[in-house]
């Protein structure tokens, strides 16, 4: 019996993960390697994903998309030319519908209670540190999916 609840568990989060096929994920990060590793486990799990260096460019990029190009942002917090942070605020002031309610989720080393209430007060969703876990990745994206 507990090998069938195992197994039933284990199938439940593959089903969330398979229903994530398809999501539509800008990933800002400014370091090669940790974008590089981000981007191909989500697209070998069948997500969508637009990359951007730094936070001028991810706000140039959310600004320039059609509604609903993005289903969620993952935002490294300390990167050159524009922040996390920084970028947060710019895409939570622009006047277009989605631009309010996209889930934006931080991706920091940081876990201090000071970089949460940061990351919260900018308008950020979730908190995720690195070195990333991607189950954790994996669990908050299916849970933003889910709404």
């Amino acid at each position: 019996m507990e090998r069938e609840l195992s197994k039933n568990v284990s199938n439940a989060a593959g089903d969330a993960l398979d229903s994530l096929a398809g999501m539509k994920v800008l990933v800002v990060e400014d370091n090669e390697l940790n974008l590089e590793i981000v981007t191909e486990v989500l697209r070998e799990r069948g997500l969508l994903v637009t990359t951007a260096e730094n936070g001028q460019v991810a706000v140039e990029l959310f600004q320039n998309s059609s509604l609903a190009a993005f289903d969620v942002i993952l935002m490294d917090m300390h990167m050159p030319v524009m922040g996390g942070v920084e970028a947060t605020r710019k895409i939570r002031a622009m006047e277009r519908a989605d631009a309010k309610t996209i889930p934006i989720l931080a991706l920091t080393a940081n876990d201090f209670e000071e970089d949460i209430r940061q990351t919260r007060e900018a308008g950020m969703n979730d908190h995720l540190t690195k070195p990333f876990d991607m189950e954790k990745i994996f669990g908050a994206l299916a849970a933003y999916a889910a709404k």
